[in-house]
């Protein structure tokens, strides 16, 4: 992880920095009811250590550019990677919609002629029982003459 410690170092450079450059002492006066705040600032130009580091930094900074370009290399194929994916899913959400229409359509089919089926079966049970019917009648008849 040396890119990260460059980012850790080089923020924790340019935060040293500007404390440095601007060292702000904030005071309140008070005066009546009223309350004012008087700020304080000394400028880095006295302090030749500071420019030092500025150019450090900027060389830290330069260095890790190479780096910084390979990351953004990987997050532009981790994009497009993921474009790919989202359309796959788009593609197979498509065909999984008009699949489960198509099967819809199909069981409605289904549906209705085992309707049709079952209508013709109570049909035949309907004749079935009528016969019975009257063959227990017939039967009755036969036994009443004998």
């Amino acid at each position: 992880m040396l890119i990260w410690d460059n980012i850790t170092n080089i923020l924790h450079q340019q935060k040293q920095i500007l404390k440095e450059m601007m060292s702000t002492t904030t005071t309140t006066l008070k005066t009546g009811r009223k309350a004012i705040q008087t700020l304080t600032t000394t400028s880095a130009t006295s302090l030749p250590m500071s420019q030092k580091t500025i150019e450090e930094t900027i060389t830290l900074e330069k260095q890790a550019t190479t780096p910084n370009a390979n990351i953004q290399a990987i997050l532009l194929t981790l994009q497009e990677l993921m474009l790919q994916l989202q359309e796959t899913m788009m593609k197979n959400h498509n065909e999984t919609r008009a699949d489960i229409s198509e099967l819809k359509e199909e069981m409605g089919k289904l549906k209705a002629e085992m309707k049709a089926d079952i209508s013709k079966v109570e049909e035949k049970v309907g004749i079935i029982q009528q016969a019975l019917e009257k063959n227990e009648a017939t039967i009755k008849e036969v036994e009443k003459r004998t």
